[in-house]
């Protein structure tokens, strides 16, 4: 699992530096898992399964397949502003992130006006589901 983790990392040019940031790790966490020296909980694999934008089956099992690897999620400048000032976490901010898609997707089909989206006020409005 480390050497998956370790490839797909590289395959993006990160650091183990910038891997750690984005999954709320440490830095000497992620080496040690990536040598094999640790394990992880599920929780954090997941964490880590959605920076890299692969799914766990491939880092568990290593078996791939098209859904195996994901385009890396993009997160809007204006949430990931507002989720360092808040202290999200990226599993909170991908919530928030997907939360609010589904809302404007189901505002959008409705026949909704597109506006500026208020992440303060989307997030004071859902934080209790986070």
């Amino acid at each position: 699992m480390g050497e998956r983790i370790r490839l797909r990392r590289q395959e993006l040019n990160w650091t183990q530096d910038a891997l750690a940031q984005k999954a709320g790790i440490s830095k000497g966490f992620l080496s040690d898992l990536e040598t094999g020296k640790r394990g992880i909980r599920a929780e954090t694999l997941l964490d880590i399964g959605r920076v890299l934008g692969v799914s766990l089956d491939y880092l568990m099992k290593g078996a791939p397949d098209e859904e195996s690897v994901r385009a890396e999620v993009e997160i809007p400048i204006e949430l990931a502003e507002f989720a360092t000032t808040a202290g999200l976490s990226f599993r909170q901010t991908l919530t928030l992130l997907q939360m609010q898609r589904q809302i404007v997707a189901h505002r959008t089909a409705a026949g909704a006006d597109r506006e500026l989206f208020d992440w303060a006020r989307f997030y004071e409005s859902v934080r209790e589901f986070l």
